[in-house]
């Protein structure tokens, strides 16, 4: 955001000084007052008809016209305020309507303002200030200078140098008498064919200045003189002339008045106690201006190539007293007021404040019930993700329970394993070990009884490994569990004199199995054998395995003689329910499908996760 002013000048003067036929041919100000009546006409009639509440000639200050975005806008009936009240926004409501509005996408918004050509009583100078952006009062415009002109020997103009000033220098308190001068010093190079330098100190360039520049101590050193004088003073309030410098028409020595004007340059106390005056213009009509300039036998002996030192005291307060612009971009929504503030030549209030409050509304994400409901919603998704952090965390302790859980019901079923298979066969070994003690006498049986040592050992020994397999984690794959039943049911049923054919994928998917569902259709898988093995007098066993929709199908399919169907009590009989209990335990699902005569197909089915 940023803020631009550009000030109506009906005349503005380069870096060189206005030339002699220009200061005696000024502009007519008649002109000037019939063009900007003109302007101002217009805008009104193109802004249509005043509120018959507003009094425009009694107002020194009028707002020509406002504009957004290079658009005009109807200007709102305004109200000349008094100074005490122009710190107070408008809270009525006339002044409510009355506001200019702005939209959240206006870019710049210009204002155009300056002195109400119907008042009987314009101002000098015009301040502007947009409460609530500008800390400050703002001047419209203005400048003053000391000007630098160097000569040729035919007394015309080589070049020139001006050394402007604006707004108000650092001491300004109000007056010259009351103020504090600021020390400058300026390097100039005479150029070539330069023979004498003169001084000016003016108020001209735009003549719609006005304000007072004030200077003091004026001193010209040569760098490199050539004519024996290392240092010029051309003004000091310390000159003893003899002279009543108090009176209107005095004249130092060496300088003489000029412009359209000439009684604006005036000689001004610098202290009310002592008789010190300085070199002032004091501008007080926005159509003139007026100098101060070094006479000709006053003027400076200089030589090309010289090094110049300009040193002197200025005080200044500068401003403007015609039409101005002033523009403001990117302004942030809000409330303000554009005020314009009329004051003396020197910087003091008269009283005069003209207001036109404006507001520029937020954009959509700015606006209350939209960031209303932003916190709505924030609320709500930090409350979702609370519970949800809540949810996880309990969802992480019944994982945690179900994994002890886990391990407490492995650890009980390794413990049964072991009481009923280990122990029975441990106990098994020990009577027929004592049995064989016992009938040593008697080789034959105690021969028996060795033998039967020796077959219950081999079922003990393979039993300890299913169950050092089932606890064993790196055994918890698909590709494991094929691999151990498919050894298994080859060396049980070669022992069992059948002939057995593995049908198994070359690769299976990395599926996971936990210990408990391994261990529970392996079991189911070894009952399913056991019975081929016992009952179904078969001499061929087919051992399919598949996966298919992220479930594991066994099938066990023998050409033995083959089971009636038959009710629960059939399945009790063959340990088909202690089958299709441990499927169930796990998930799974069993099927028996068998016709005399035609073998028995045994399906075992387990559903996987990735």
């Amino acid at each position: 955001m940023h803020c631009k002013v550009r000030s109506k000048a009906t005349k503005t003067k380069s870096q060189a000084p206005p030339t002699r036929w220009a200061r005696e041919h000024p502009p007519a100000s008649g002109v000037k007052l019939a063009m900007g009546l003109g302007a101002a006409l217009a805008l009104r009639l193109t802004a249509g008809p005043a509120p018959a509440s507003t009094n425009c000639a009694s107002s020194a200050i009028v707002i020509y016209s406002v504009s957004v975005d290079g658009h005009p806008r109807q200007t709102p009936a305004q109200t000349r305020l008094p100074s005490a009240a122009a710190t107070e926004p408008a809270s009525s409501e006339n002044a409510e309507t009355s506001r200019l509005r702005l939209s959240a996408t206006a870019q710049r918004v210009e204002f155009r303002f300056g002195p109400n050509p119907l008042s009987s009583n314009p101002p000098v100078r015009l301040r502007y200030q947009l409460e609530g952006f500008d800390k400050q009062w703002r001047e419209a415009g203005g400048e003053m200078r000391l000007n630098v002109r160097f000569l040729d020997a035919a007394g015309n103009t080589v070049s020139a140098q001006d050394f402007l000033v604006k707004g108000e220098s650092v001491g300004w308190a109000g007056s010259v008498a009351r103020s504090r001068f600021d020390r400058r010093s300026e390097q100039v190079k005479v150029p070539e064919r330069a023979v004498r330098m003169q001084m000016e100190l003016f108020s001209g360039g735009s003549e719609q200045t006005v304000g007072v520049m004030a200077i003091d101590d004026l001193r010209v050193s040569m760098a490199s003189a050539k004519n024996g004088e290392p240092e010029v003073l051309l003004f000091s309030s310390r000159l003893a002339e003899g002279q009543d410098l108090d009176q209107p028409l005095v004249v130092p020595r060496g300088w003489m008045r000029d412009g359209s004007k000439p009684s604006a340059a005036v000689l001004l106390r610098a202290d009310e106690d002592k008789p010190l005056h300085v070199l002032a213009v004091v501008d007080t009509d926005p159509n003139t201006w007026g100098a101060w300039r070094t006479n000709p036998e006053s003027s400076v002996a200089v030589h090309p190539g010289d090094t110049l030192i300009l040193r002197w005291k200025e005080m200044y307060c500068i401003g403007w007293g015609g039409a101005g612009e002033a523009d403001y971009s990117y302004l942030p929504p809000g409330q303000y007021q554009f005020r314009i503030q009329s004051v003396t030549e020197t910087g003091e209030k008269t009283g005069e404040i003209l207001s036109l409050p404006m507001t520029v509304s937020p954009p959509f994400r700015q606006t209350t019930w939209f960031q209303g409901s932003l916190l709505v919603l924030l609320v709500g998704a930090l409350v979702a993700a609370v519970r949800y952090e809540t949810w996880r965390k309990m969802q992480m302790q019944l994982e945690l329970l179900h994994q002890q859980r886990a391990v407490e019901l492995e650890r009980s079923r390794i413990a049964r394993d072991i009481h009923d298979d280990l122990g029975a066969n441990l106990t098994q070994i020990a009577l027929l070990s004592e049995l064989a003690q016992t009938d040593l006498t008697q080789p034959a049986q105690a021969r028996s009884h060795l033998e039967q040592i020796f077959t219950t050992a081999g079922a003990l020994a393979r039993q300890l490994d299913e169950i050092v397999w089932a606890i064993t984690p790196s055994n918890d794959t698909v590709e494991q569990f094929a691999s151990y039943v498919s050894k298994f049911a080859q060396d049980y049923l070669r022992v069992a004199g059948i002939r057995c054919r593995l049908e198994v994928p070359e690769s299976l998917p990395r599926y996971p199995m936990s210990s408990a569902q391994r261990h529970d259709l392996f079991l189911a898988a070894k009952e399913a054998l056991h019975n081929v093995v016992k009952h179904a007098r078969a001499d061929e066993v087919w051992l399919r395995l598949k996966i298919d929709r992220d479930a594991l199908a066994l099938e066990i399919e023998d050409n033995g003689k083959g089971l009636a169907e038959r009710a629960d009590a059939g399945l009790r009989g063959h340990g088909l329910a202690n089958m299709q209990n441990r499927l169930g335990h796990v998930g799974g699902t069993f099927e028996r499908h068998s016709r005399p005569s035609l073998g028995t197909l045994v399906r075992l089915a387990l559903p996987l996760k990735r």
